[in-house]
């Protein structure tokens, strides 16, 4: 995407006593949901803003914050009740995060159940001497559909803790989990890369995402469909 369609608005939210910054975009006629997005540190006046037009284009309203992780489980918790505020149920939510944000969305579907959710590149790997989360924490507790996607060449999640990762995801739970793997790229594959490995993993990874979505978000019912869901409890009433 070239041009920017929608330039979302700059807004702030608190917590403990504190704002932190976030972007929205709000559409008009009946969304398909939203997606609250979990952005890389720095990036929320980076590139979040062509993300965010990208789900516009699908019908997809969409709420933008950088998310620290020694403060993700409060801010996350900011960010579902301003969607509800705005007319969002769980079931009509989901979230997108990348790099650092990817993490916090893994990290979140244990935490909370709600429509779907999207990994990129998430760091699978807790210090700089190379020891692997504990991924049992993931085990049978699994709440919201995932999909997360890394680089064969990512040094923060090698294929091997990525096996693992998904081995626990598939065996100890009943909510569906999967996890992509692109050969030949790095942490950065989802930033539209220019040579021809690095687009079709940029490229992929965006129709997954999407597709993702589209199929486990619940949509927003239209007012017409409302009015006859509203006729049907009345005429079952009156039985």
């Amino acid at each position: 995407m070239n041009d920017v369609l929608i330039r979302p608005t700059q807004s702030v939210l608190g917590l403990h006593g504190r704002n932190f910054p976030t972007l929205e975009i709000s559409l008009g006629g009946t969304p398909k949901g939203i997606v609250l997005l979990a952005c890389d540190g720095g990036d929320l006046l980076g590139g979040t803003t062509e993300v965010m037009n990208r789900l516009a284009e699908h019908g997809y309203e969409s709420l933008a914050a950088e998310i620290p992780l020694e403060d993700a489980s409060a801010r996350l918790s900011v960010l579902f009740a301003r969607a509800e505020e705005r007319g969002w149920t769980a079931e009509q939510t989901g979230m997108l995060g990348w790099g650092s944000g990817g993490r916090i969305v893994l990290d979140a579907i244990t935490e909370k159940a709600f429509g779907a959710a999207v990994s990129l590149s998430p760091a699978l790997r807790s210090d700089d001497s190379g020891n692997s989360v504990a991924q049992e924490e993931f085990s049978g507790r699994v709440a919201t559909p995932w999909l997360g996607m890394f680089g064969a060449d990512d040094p923060a999640a090698p294929e091997s803790s990525v096996a693992n990762l998904r081995a626990v995801l598939g065996g100890g739970s009943d909510v569906h989990a999967v996890a992509v793997i692109y050969p030949g790229v790095g942490d950065g594959f989802y930033r539209h890369g220019n040579d021809g490995v690095g687009y079709a993993a940029w490229y992929d990874s965006w129709q997954r995402t999407i597709e993702w979505l589209e199929a486990r978000i619940a949509p927003r019912l239209t007012p017409l469909a409302q009015q006859w869901r509203q006729r049907c409890i009345r005429g079952s009433g009156s039985r």
